[in-house]
């Protein structure tokens, strides 16, 4: 992956760059807090944060062509535990350019590193943690045309997470590699179009895993594919009320599947708005779908998800949302189960021109199959974020 970021970097980085650009913003975002389970794990390890984030973010058109950029840090620091504190770089650099009339061209590469720990061992009185260096490297192109009726877009993307050694907080153990290396390509044909009082839309998405095969075995991370084909339409009922359904079917394809696995079975994802006055909304939505990168399990996951959300404007400044959501995943190569329920409730003040104050709670209750990799935590944090 790094062999083709660097090109398309470096020719979009020689691009001349006119004196000023034609927009330019400047994001922050400060948040402190305190959480009972910082690591989100059995052990059950709480304390206070602080994380700050900084984003330069930007565009500008040379001779017809558009030009973004964004570079930002985040860092993030425990009271207790300092090896799992967070420093994250990262930039992105994309182009967009008219082919004809009708026919649009998009490429973005991105690269971000990332330094960040975990917990190995906890026993009482003994926490042995780790740290490691993560890098990743991302490319995406797409080309959008209008004809048939509709919007049609061909996507492709790939992504290359190289994982580094992990150094522990004891000179007993050496460095060493714990997590595998995870290339993961995306193609994606789509057409959408008016019809129905609303929009239909049908999809054909290809996405597969590729691990190196000397980390499989020992780090027990496998390769794995999946297809879908769906269609979706999506529409304004009345005055206060969006809905969207997309319905398909979704197979997986990978070496060594158990006979009991699905290898074929139904996609979904559908959600409900429902606003009922300028200050007041409800929504609901439930997706899906097979996953087969950033999962627990070694190949895959199938995960079923319930989302709620309300929100309500308790004066011209101030509003309060509420969130819930139930994730159940059913892994692939394991014969095993988890489900996640996530509860978060926000007060948010604005304080001036795209400026915000925010205080939350937020909840994770974690239940496995293995009752002693259950799960909870609370956390309580005020933030300040906004834009110049």
């Amino acid at each position: 992956m790094p062999k083709l970021f660097l090109p398309i970097a470096t020719c979009l980085a020689a691009l001349p760059l006119p004196a000023a650009a034609a927009d330019t913003f400047f994001d922050y975002s400060l948040r402190v807090g305190h959480n009972s389970n910082l690591f989100e794990d059995a052990n059950d390890l709480g304390g206070g944060f602080a994380q700050a984030e900084v984003k330069l973010r930007g565009s500008f058109d040379i001779e017809g062509s558009g030009i973004t950029y964004a570079l930002w840090h985040r860092e993030k620091r425990l009271e207790r535990y300092d090896f799992g504190d967070e420093h994250v770089t990262g930039m992105t650099l994309g182009h967009k350019m008219k082919l004809a009339d009708t026919v649009e061209w998009t490429v973005e590469a991105g690269i971000q590193r990332k330094a960040a720990g975990d917990v190995f061992l906890a026993v009482p009185g003994t926490v042995i943690g780790y740290r490691m260096t993560d890098m990743t490297y991302e490319m995406a192109s797409s080309l959008a045309a209008q004809f048939l009726g509709g919007q049609n877009t061909l996507k492709a993307g790939v992504s290359h997470l190289d994982r580094g050694k992990a150094r522990f907080t004891t000179d007993l153990l050496l460095p060493t590699k714990l997590e595998a290396d995870v290339t993961a390509l995306d193609l994606t044909a789509s057409h959408i179009r008016p019809g129905l009082d609303g929009e239909i839309g049908f999809t054909l998405a290809y996405r597969s895993t590729f691990i190196p095969d000397s980390e499989q075995e020992t780090l027990l991370r496998f390769p794995a594919s999946t297809l879908r084909g769906s269609v979706a339409y999506g529409r304004k009922i009345g005055e206060t009320m969006t809905m969207i359904a997309e319905i398909g079917g979704a197979t997986i394809m990978a070496d060594d599947l158990g006979d009991d696995v699905k290898r074929l079975r139904p996609y979904l994802r559908s959600s409900l708005e429902w606003k009922p006055t300028e200050s007041l909304g409800f929504g609901i939505g439930y997706d899906q779908d097979y996953a087969i990168a950033d999962i627990d399990d070694p190949q895959a996951e199938f995960i079923q998800t319930w989302k709620f959300a309300a929100s309500a404007k308790l004066l011209p400044k101030i509003e309060a949302k509420v969130t819930y959501e139930i994730a159940s995943s059913e892994w692939i190569y394991y014969l095993y189960d988890s489900e996640t329920r996530r509860f978060a409730g926000t007060l948010t003040f604005d304080i001036g021109k795209d400026h915000k104050l925010e205080i939350g709670y937020r909840h994770v209750d974690r239940r496995e199959k293995d009752p002693a990799e259950n799960y909870d935590g609370h956390e309580y944090f005020a933030s300040m974020s906004g834009t110049f």
